[in-house]
């Protein structure tokens, strides 16, 4: 098989793994919870480390814990659920593939994805660690564009108080002082 058609299939699978784990539980009870409504994943998805390891197979670290995180999990009646809903169309079909940089344990690779109408273009950074035969994908571009892929928020740090600067404590000078040299 040669590369080209490898990563063809990888990044098509890798694209449709978040969606088929929340779509997977269509069909089942439903709680509600403060208007939210949530239904329990199916056995083989019924932990956070099982969906970890589903999406580790694809993706690295950082974009499988946003991507977990982005599925909004929550633990009712002793049951993992994710939030019931229709599911927005993601473009995941691969159209065409070509490798951009090449290096001996990693590639570049451009993808055009198709799917519902809509039609992009995403970049990855595929990595081999180690004794490995397959890739994972390290990078992704797009992330902010897709509710999967989106990192997490920066929490807003507090408003600093202002501090009359004739009232503000002098710093100490801490070790030797240095002497300006004269003219």
């Amino acid at each position: 098989m040669d590369e080209l058609r490898m990563f063809k299939q990888f990044i098509s699978s890798a694209e449709h793994v978040w969606t088929q784990i929340a779509s997977s539980p269509m069909g089942k009870t439903v709680y509600t919870v403060n208007g939210v409504d949530y239904t329990p994943l199916p056995e083989k998805y019924n932990s956070k480390r099982k969906i970890s390891r589903i999406f580790r197979r694809y993706w690295g670290k950082q974009l499988t814990e946003a991507m977990i995180r982005n599925l909004q999990l929550r633990s009712l009646k002793g049951k993992l659920c994710v939030p019931y809903g229709v599911i927005p169309p993601f473009p995941t079909t691969v159209q065409s593939v070509q490798v951009r940089a090449s290096l001996p344990n990693q590639r570049v690779v451009q993808a055009i994805l198709i799917g519902k109408g809509k039609k992009i273009t995403v970049d990855y950074r595929l990595i081999k660690t180690g004794n490995a035969t397959s890739f994972t994908i390290m990078k992704r571009s797009g992330r902010q564009l897709d509710q999967r892929y989106r990192p997490a928020r920066p929490v807003a740090a507090a408003p600093k108080p202002f501090i009359n600067p004739k009232a503000a404590p002098q710093a100490k000078p801490r070790g030797k002082k240095k002497l300006l040299k004269t003219p």
